[in-house]
C-alpha cells in the first residue's frame, strides 16, 4: 500500500529521522517526515521483488505502537487479528503462520 503525504508528491517533505532494520531477506525503513500539512511516520518493507509502504500520522503513532506491542508481548495462543482505525485510515493486523513461523501481516 503506497501512501502519499500530500498533493505535491512529497517534494516539500523533510526527513527528520531515518532508521533501517534488516530481518532475514527483508529490509524495513522507518522514516519520520514532515511537510507543511503534517508530521508522519513512513514504514516501508522491501524484498528483492517488492516494496510496500504505510503512512502513520504522527499523532497516532502511540496507538499504532500499543497494538504492535500487544502482539510482541502476547503468547502465541492468546493473539488474534485486530484492526486499528486512525482518522480515515484503517490498519488491519492479521495473525498468520506458515512453515517458517508465526507472523503479523499489516
Amino acid at each position: 500500500m503506497e501512501g502519499n503525504s500530500g498533493g505535491d508528491g512529497g517534494r516539500n517533505d523533510v526527513e527528520l529521522l531515518c532508521k533501517t532494520l534488516q530481518a532475514g531477506h527483508k529490509l524495513f525503513y522507518f522514516d519520520l517526515k514532515e511537510n507543511p500539512r503534517r508530521r508522519y511516520l513512513k514504514i516501508s518493507k522491501k524484498t528483492s521483488a517488492t516494496r510496500s509502504t504505510i503512512i502513520v500520522p504522527f499523532n497516532d503513532i502511540s496507538w499504532f505502537l500499543d497494538l504492535f506491542n500487544y502482539y510482541v508481548n502476547s503468547d502465541d495462543q492468546d493473539v488474534f487479528s485486530k484492526e486499528l482505525q486512525l482518522d480515515i485510515k484503517v490498519f488491519y493486523f492479521d495473525v498468520g503462520e506458515n512453515r517458517r513461523g508465526a507472523f503479523i501481516s499489516l
